[in-house]
């Protein structure tokens, strides 16, 4: 008789843990069918007025050793975000900073350090882009500055640009 009631204890522990089995992987497997199936919903609030902006300027060179840019103002009812910034420099043969700032202030949001090379037959050049992450409300102005402790040389193919986006701003 024990024989027999271990059997059954036996069967019924089997068919217990294989119910237990089964009831997981349904749980696992319906859990992995709804995430494919119901994807997260997500919203970009920039999205739907996102405006690609892209501008290039000659820079004035007000003195020896400064060159500057002040970009037109961002229009009204929109925000600029400026991804990243560039400059495009010859003949200079110094080690520069490149400036970022908004052009009512003389202080630099962020500032890169740029050195000269080589350009083959371009010459000496000044060149980079470089990634940044900044706003600017309707009515500022990004500036971009390029200085150094010589001189700068200034040529009609010396560039600063900005590239990002235009938002709509809710009113």
């Amino acid at each position: 008789m024990s024989h027999t009631l271990t059997n059954r204890k036996r069967a019924f522990t089997s068919r217990w843990q294989a119910q237990l089995a089964i009831g997981l992987i349904a749980a696992l497997s319906a859990t992995a069918a709804t995430a494919q199936t119901r994807p997260a919903l997500v919203r970009s609030v920039d999205e739907p007025a996102r405006m690609p902006y892209a501008h290039d300027l000659a820079p004035v060179c007000t003195f020896t050793n400064s060159c500057e840019a002040d970009f037109p103002a961002v229009p009204a009812g929109k925000r600029l975000r400026i991804t990243s910034v560039r400059l495009m420099f010859t003949g200079t043969n110094a080690t520069s900073v490149f400036v970022v700032r908004r052009a009512d202030t003389v202080f630099p949001t962020v500032a890169f350090q740029v050195a000269p090379f080589s350009g083959a037959y371009f010459g000496t050049l000044i060149s980079g882009n470089f990634p940044v992450d900044l706003i600017y409300e309707a009515g500022q102005r990004p500036a971009l500055e390029l200085g150094n402790s010589t001189a700068i040389s200034n040529s009609a193919a010396n560039r600063f640009g900005v590239t990002g986006y235009l938002v709509d701003v809710a009113p």
